[in-house]
């Protein structure tokens, strides 16, 4: 054996040992809360939530969040109708007038106003308005922790 193989069998048993997290596709075959993982390619292996480490957001669908407007808000402006009922039913001697309806309308302009929501809730969901946590049948990409004792499902992914 030459001193070059030999310096590169030692460089890749040196990369082996540093124990680099390999990416690896699953399933999700059970919702929370009781989570469960099948690894793509292995479909005897289902990975149980016990030993599952998950990223935050894809177990919570609100957050709060502040929004800002950098620019000047585009709404020109809302329109509200109503019609309010004044007055009541009374004797034909009562001073007061007998009961009718005022119908107005109230505009509210919002061209060039600044939007600015703090301390807001964003509450995230699917097109199935359904929340937008982990579903059986949701694709995601796991990483082994060292020893594959634990697995830490990092997001979702999506295959065009």
């Amino acid at each position: 054996m030459s001193f070059g193989e030999l310096v590169k069998r030692h460089c890749l048993a040196s990369v082996q040992s540093l124990g680099l997290l390999e990416p690896m596709e699953a399933e999700v075959v059970s919702d929370a809360p009781d989570l469960k993982i099948k690894l793509k390619g292995n479909d005897k292996l289902i990975i149980p939530k016990e030993l599952l480490v998950v990223a935050e957001r894809l177990c919570r669908v609100r957050r709060k969040a502040n929004i800002t407007n950098a620019e000047k808000a585009a709404i020109s402006s809302q329109s509200f109708e109503a019609t309010v009922a004044i007055g009541a039913p009374v004797g034909k001697n009562d001073p007061i007038p007998p009961a009718h309806d005022h119908q107005f309308t109230v505009s509210v302009a919002l061209k060039d106003r600044k939007l600015e929501l703090l301390e807001g809730e964003i509450h995230y969901i699917r097109e199935d308005d359904k929340d937008d946590t982990l579903r059986t049948g949701d694709r995601v990409m796991a990483f082994a922790f060292e020893g594959g004792q634990k697995y830490f499902v990092y997001d979702r992914i999506v295959h065009y």
